[in-house]
């Protein structure tokens, strides 16, 4: 029986908050580097969902770059233009998370084909992966950004992805790190796992997920047992 796990990516299986790591490069101190990492990453997220809601469409690694240039001034970081495109450019080097290698083994022994689908470009993904070591576990990867010219949560985004599962829509398990993302899955009749690393409360909504784990390691060991 084909089965396969569709992933989101960034803030799923890589860390975007490891950015930092190269932003200290540039303004030569942690703490400044890690809140303009954060920053980063919370214009990125709202520049999609505003982008998705207003059926607009800004292309990355573009929009990633304006994100930074918005964080940088947030915190009247004064970068160059070459400085800037620099850190974008590097944006391939987020880590994995210390869980994921370990779960994505195990998923595969289980017999899991593993699609990747999410908003950045191929090559975004297909660079961030091989840095965090996540590329030799993924069957295919799918841009919603490239492919369907959306971002999550659209529909059309989901849809892309039911369509390439390659297997009956009950045999897909959608995962993400994002609750927001895992409220879209729902809604497109997919089953979902929401890996809550953060602790995050929910949403009280009545839309609740397949799974809650705190972490992928436990969703792969409850996936074993069933």
């Amino acid at each position: 029986m084909s089965k396969t796990l569709l992933f989101d990516t960034w803030g799923t299986l890589v860390d975007n908050y490891s950015i930092a790591d190269v932003i200290e490069q540039y303004v030569f101190e942690s703490h400044t580097a890690q809140t303009i990492a954060q920053d980063w990453r919370f214009q990125q997220k709202w520049a999609m969902f505003h982008l998705t809601l207003s059926d607009n469409f800004v292309p990355h690694p573009g929009l990633n770059e304006a994100c930074l240039r918005w964080a940088l001034d947030h915190n009247n970081v004064q970068l160059s233009d070459a400085e800037i495109k620099e850190i974008n450019d590097q944006y391939h080097k987020l880590r994995a998370y210390p869980d994921v290698i370990g779960a994505l083994k195990d998923l595969k022994s289980q017999g899991w084909t593993i699609k990747i689908v999410a908003n950045p470009t191929r090559k975004m993904i297909e660079d961030h992966s091989k840095f965090a070591g996540t590329y030799e576990f993924i069957d295919e990867i799918i841009s919603s950004g490239e492919e369907r010219r959306a971002f999550k949560p659209s529909p059309k985004v989901y849809e892309i992805g039911i369509e390439r599962a390659d297997c009956a829509r009950e045999n897909i398990l959608w995962v993400t790190g994002h609750q927001w993302e895992a409220f879209g899955a729902v809604r497109q009749g997919l089953r979902v796992a929401w890996t809550n690393r953060a602790r995050e409360p929910k949403l009280q909504i009545g839309i609740e997920p397949t799974y809650t784990t705190d972490n992928l390691q436990d969703l792969a060991d409850i996936l074993a047992n069933e």
